[in-house]
């Protein structure tokens, strides 16, 4: 369940700093159970993905520096087994991709064996 934590303080961070009420880092940190260092390493991780999050003294807040924004969006869904065949991708996906590959691999191999 630690993958859900982490989305829910993704999600906490998100609010606090649209709203401008994210407190000292210190403050943050404790907010969301984390170390001051870890809250660093989520900032960073958002960074890298164009989020550029800075502490303003002025409001002793975070802030979003560019207009970018962040959404994350997640569910859980129990599906049952007439719903669970509508869905693609995973191991659907993969077999597809394998199967594509492998002709192509068999066409390109028959295809110089012609050859010689």
């Amino acid at each position: 369940m630690e993958f859900i934590r982490q989305i829910e303080r993704l999600q906490l961070l998100n609010k606090l700093v649209r709203e401008q009420r994210t407190g000292s880092p210190d403050e943050l940190a404790e907010r969301l159970g984390v170390s001051r260092r870890r809250l660093y390493v989520y900032l960073e991780y958002l960074n890298d993905m164009g989020v550029d999050i800075q502490y303003s003294r002025r409001l002793n807040s975070f802030v979003f520096v560019s207009q970018k924004l962040i959404q994350i969006d997640w569910r859980f869904e129990v599906l049952d087994p007439t719903e669970l065949k509508k869905v693609g991708g995973g191991v659907q996906i993969l077999n597809s991709f394998l199967i594509q590959n492998f002709l192509r691999f068999k066409r390109s191999n028959s295809t110089s064996n012609q050859l010689m």
